[in-house]
């Protein structure tokens, strides 16, 4: 019976390890991300739902799809503000931004709207009446919606 008991306590002990060393290894790939917290959205998949966390007083700043999106909350406008940027040599059509607040409400999409290669255009999302810790933007583009 000892020994039952003894393999159980080292298949458990070696089991935590492994998991400790995955837990160490995922924290150090999260590294050097100051004021982001990453997790994995529903849509992991298609990566419109991934993304850094961003504490309030964060910058959202990130290339995806051939579209920069610049955003920060600005709270005397209780809103969202930056720009998106196509950095690619063709157009985009129908690009659109999200912001999905830790509230669990989602901002937008904003009107879609054709890029020009190198068209940059302002963005705003109003967040009036929002009580929320973090968020994370995007932007779709094309027909699909995530």
């Amino acid at each position: 019976m000892s020994l039952l008991l003894v393999f159980v306590y080292g298949c458990n002990k070696g089991s935590n390890e492994s998991e400790a060393a995955e837990a160490s290894t995922h924290e150090q790939e999260l590294g050097g991300q100051a004021g982001h917290e990453h997790e994995q959205g529903e849509h992991a998949g298609e990566g419109e739902e991934t993304g850094p966390r961003i504490f309030k007083d964060g910058t959202h700043d990130e290339v995806r799809k051939g579209v920069r999106l610049i955003l920060s909350f600005d709270n005397e406008f209780s809103s969202f503000i930056g720009t998106v940027e196509n950095v690619t040599e063709k157009t985009i059509s129908r690009v659109r931004i999200e912001v999905h607040l830790s509230n669990g409400n989602e901002l937008g999409p904003t009107e879609p709207t054709d890029l020009a290669p190198g068209k940059k255009v302002d963005v705003e999302l109003s967040a009036e009446g929002q009580s929320f810790n973090w968020w994370k933007a995007h932007a779709e583009t094309g027909a699909s919606e995530h």
